[in-house]
């Protein structure tokens, strides 16, 4: 099994059904494998973010939260009155959860009682995960924004904090238009130099950069003794997190989009391999390797943006060399792992034992 919660699970739970407004009581995700790889331990970090300050800060003001698949308990008598699983998103968890909180149906978060889980190990199976999740993201979004809207006796603040909460997985959307528009602003600051005040001007937003970083160390989990180590750590594993993600806007950017334009696709699951260090390579018939359309579109990002740092470099105008040196390092790093972990035909590998039951 992938998730491996303590025995004493149902015991730390189930007395909070005893309030008979509480629908679901939802637990936070634990890492049984956060240290197999750089890839899982930046996946961690994201993680951790969602379940130490979203969950948290939500339930503990009283807005909508979302039962995540696993790691919770439903009460049985909620999920009829919400009208039961419905398979028209991608996220059944996410759609489910709205349409029990709009019902009135109060979650419980407990951060506290943590469900360990195993996560994904190769490009493939993150990238396959994170499409189910942000198109099902999008998906909600489409299906239930009326509804926040218009549903009778919700306080304000829960339909913005609703709306927001559904709309979130846009943000790959975002950036990858400023990624791409970055390279145009470039040319219109060396063309029109009269316009170089507002795209200056433009730089304040930098500072949104601060407040996401705010949000990453709150929620930090590994911090040494030593303050200033653990500080350091921090600082580089929020480098290397922003550096993948923008890596990953490509692929996260088309799911919004199909959930969006209302593109159905089936339910993939994400595989799993039983595997908590690091002992070589290990196959799973789920594990689907293969050179996508998307994937040729992160190799050319990849070349575009290191043309465009390298080339900056030389001229001395250094404004955005960061920026895209991230997206040269993100793409890269999402190319070329996906690229070595694609199986050539000739070479035979006895697959692993692997596990039967993933989320």
């Amino acid at each position: 099994m992938d998730f491996l919660p303590n025995p004493d699970f149902l015991k730390q739970t189930i007395p909070y059904f005893n309030d008979e407004n509480i629908g679901v009581v939802q637990t936070r995700w634990g890492h049984i494998n956060k240290d197999y790889s750089l890839l899982t331990e930046l996946q961690a970090f994201g993680l951790n973010g969602h379940f130490v300050i979203e969950q948290g800060g939500r339930n503990s003001a009283g807005h909508y939260i979302n039962f995540n698949g696993t790691g919770g308990v439903w009460r049985k008598t909620c999920i009829t009155d919400a009208g039961g699983w419905e398979h028209d998103t991608l996220t059944e968890d996410l759609d489910l959860s709205y349409r029990a909180q709009l019902k009135g149906w109060k979650f419980k978060y407990l951060e506290n009682v943590v469900a360990p889980a195993e996560l994904p190990i190769t490009m493939s199976a993150l990238k396959g995960q994170q499409h189910r999740w942000m198109k099902g993201g999008a998906e909600c979004f489409r299906k239930m924004f009326k509804q926040i809207l218009t549903t009778k006796n919700i306080r304000w603040v829960d339909r913005v904090h609703g709306l927001a909460h559904l709309f979130n997985s846009s943000v790959f959307v975002f950036i990858l238009l400023m990624s791409l528009l970055s390279i145009p602003i470039l040319y219109i600051k060396d063309t029109y130099a009269s316009l170089n005040y507002f795209i200056q001007f433009g730089s304040v937003f930098i500072l949104a950069t601060v407040f996401l970083m705010f949000y990453y160390w709150n929620a930090f989990q590994d911090k040494m003794k030593e303050k200033g180590k653990s500080f350091g750590l921090f600082i580089w594993r929020f480098l290397q997190f922003l550096t993948v993600s923008m890596g990953l806007s490509l692929n996260n950017a088309v799911a919004v989009i199909e959930g969006y334009l209302g593109i159905k696709s089936s339910f993939v699951r994400t595989p799993k391999f039983n595997v908590s260090v690091n002992k070589g390579k290990v196959e799973n018939k789920y594990d689907k390797k293969s050179i996508s359309l998307l994937t040729v579109g992160e190799g050319i990002l990849f070349l575009v943006f290191g043309f465009t740092t390298v080339n900056r470099l030389i001229h001395g105008d250094l404004g955005m060399v960061p920026f895209h040196l991230m997206l040269t390092v993100g793409y890269g790093t999402v190319f070329f792992y996906t690229l070595f972990e694609v199986k050539p035909k000739w070479l035979k590998i006895v697959p692993a034992k692997t596990s039967n039951v993933n989320v």
